[in-house]
């Protein structure tokens, strides 16, 4: 299979890193929007949980319809749908109806997060390299690409809370179409299943049941360390987002600020750091480095420090978790094959989204019985990630020693 050019990739990561902008102009606003509207503090969390159940559930048949159709149709689709739920969300004046917007939203925005990998995945054929790179690529847009758009929607939120959200639908509206006018169609480039897609492969449920044929220890254990790491990760940032509006009083302007210096960070990261553990370690041993140094840190902030430290740890921590989300993609595409690694990269987001159900939902319910639990949880999470990475590095041993 022949790559595209360079030049392609360059179109797809630019609207790309549009999209991550615009897609998180809305976050630093929630916490306003809830205070505003006189809703219960647990919605930061829980409504974001809502729409993490809905990436859990969609992720996998987003990865099968991969399969079937032009990811950059699959895109445009998420778009609009994306946007739909966010308009949902920022008429909501009830619980009822955040909850409802978010499920909506998440039902579609899960399929973008898929269809971005498998596309890029698609086109770097069997090179292990380049993939590697272009992963890397599409951690650092999302992550600087956030941070940015945190920065941007802070800059709008202190406009309104309605002006955000206006931006971010019609962005996200503006991208699908940019995406479906400009990027070549994959579907040369992939193996097209011999069936006929069926009602039964559009459930959510068979498409996850589907993971039997692909699933072995090593791959498991790899799911279960992106689950972890994601309750982790989602139970300390939803968590961060509204102790900033609750704890210190600051304005969604101070979050977008805070997110810029993390871009600032990625950046730096990812072009060294990145860059040396894929070319000169083992990336089966080296991300266990890097989970270590973000259980580290979270440690950190379980006891009362000052506030320049509280932040300073969010925003290292942040750099270091688009470090060992590429390599754990790596992990998973690299004991893929070309029929099922659509499959087994819905299944990986799924994870991720299962991860960030429990950590959003569980941020939000225990906030209220003390502001640092969520803190605690996030620690936990990382820690269990250590111990499932040891485990990984022992059947990895074992699985090469069997050869």
């Amino acid at each position: 299979m022949s790559k595209r050019p360079v030049s392609h990739f360059l179109i797809f990561f630019a609207i790309d890193f549009l999209f991550n902008m615009a897609s998180n102009y809305a976050h630093p606003v929630t916490p306003t929007l809830i205070v505003e509207r006189g809703l219960d503090a647990s919605m930061f969390g829980v409504a974001f949980a809502a729409m993490m159940t809905m990436y859990f559930l969609f992720s996998p048949l987003w990865g099968r319809l991969c399969s079937y159709m032009p990811v950059k149709r699959i895109l445009l689709i998420c778009c609009l749908g994306y946007a739909g739920g966010q308009t949902l969300f920022a008429m909501a004046q009830s619980e009822t109806a955040v909850i409802l917007g978010r499920m909506f939203a998440g039902s579609f925005a899960g399929g973008f997060y898929v269809g971005r990998t498998n596309y890029t995945v698609t086109f770097c054929g069997d090179d292990q390299e380049e993939r590697g790179r272009r992963l890397v690529t599409l951690a650092t847009l999302q992550a600087v690409g956030g941070a940015l758009g945190y920065f941007t929607g802070g800059l709008l939120g202190v406009i309104s809370v309605e002006t955000a959200f206006m931006t971010q639908i019609l962005v996200i509206l503006c991208c699908g179409i940019l995406w479906t006018l400009f990027c070549p169609d994959d579907t040369p480039y992939k193996n097209i299943p011999e069936h006929p897609l069926t009602l039964k492969d559009i459930n959510p449920f068979s498409a996850i049941y589907a993971a039997r044929s692909f699933m072995t220890p090593v791959l498991a254990v790899i799911f279960l360390i992106t689950a972890s790491t994601s309750i982790g990760q989602y139970s300390y940032e939803q968590c961060f987002n509204y102790y900033l509006k609750d704890q210190y009083g600051l304005s969604s302007a101070y979050n977008g600020i805070f997110k810029a210096v993390i871009a600032i960070l990625t950046l730096l990261l990812n072009s060294t750091v990145a860059v040396w553990l894929r070319r000169r370690t083992d990336i089966n041993r080296s991300f266990l480095y890097v989970l270590l140094a973000c259980a580290g840190l979270l440690g950190m902030i379980l006891f009362n420090g000052p506030r320049w430290l509280f932040i300073a740890v969010y925003i290292l921590f942040s750099g270091f978790v688009t470090l060992y989300l590429p390599l754990l993609q790596m992990l998973v595409t690299g004991r893929s094959q070309p029929e099922n690694r659509n499959e087994m990269i819905g299944f990986y987001q799924a994870m991720n989204s299962f991860g960030g159900i429990f950590g959003a939902l569980f941020a939000g319910l225990i906030y209220a019985q003390g502001a640092k639990l969520p803190f605690i949880l996030a620690f936990l999470s990382y820690c269990l990630a250590l111990f499932l990475a040891l485990r990984y590095r022992k059947l990895v041993k074992k699985e090469k020693a069997g050869r």
